[in-house]
């Protein structure tokens, strides 16, 4: 899955930038596709913000909706921020993955819209 998104010119820029940029100019491969990149980077490339802000990760969304699913019982029980701490330590052994990344991808979309008609 991931030698789908290798790209072997991205080596070069770590070693030598100036290597790579003559390296870049000289190559007579093709530009990449989109069809080359991975799920979250085609995404990415279809919702460029026209802004120089950067995305956000995927990792912001899925902290929001582990909050979002275990929102009821923070308002309820939570005193102060160690009751919240001690919540949040306590669900961690018992966190449901799948779950959490498909409500994570949930809500990326939902973002990803809202911030296309703004």
């Amino acid at each position: 899955m991931w030698a789908l998104e290798y790209d072997p010119d991205l080596f070069l820029m770590y070693e030598d930038p100036d290597l790579a940029a003559a390296k870049s100019e000289g190559s007579k491969g093709r530009t990449k596709s989109t069809r080359q990149c991975g799920k979250f980077e085609r995404e990415n490339l279809k919702n460029r913000s026209k802004g120089a802000e950067a995305p956000l990760p995927i990792s912001v969304f899925l902290v929001a909706s582990v909050l979002k699913d275990k929102s009821t019982k923070l308002l309820t029980e939570a005193k102060g921020l160690d009751d919240v701490v001690q919540i949040l330590n306590d669900m961690t052994g018992s966190l449901d993955a799948k779950k959490a990344c498909t409500s994570a991808m949930k809500l990326h979309k939902k973002y990803l819209k809202k911030v296309m008609y703004i």
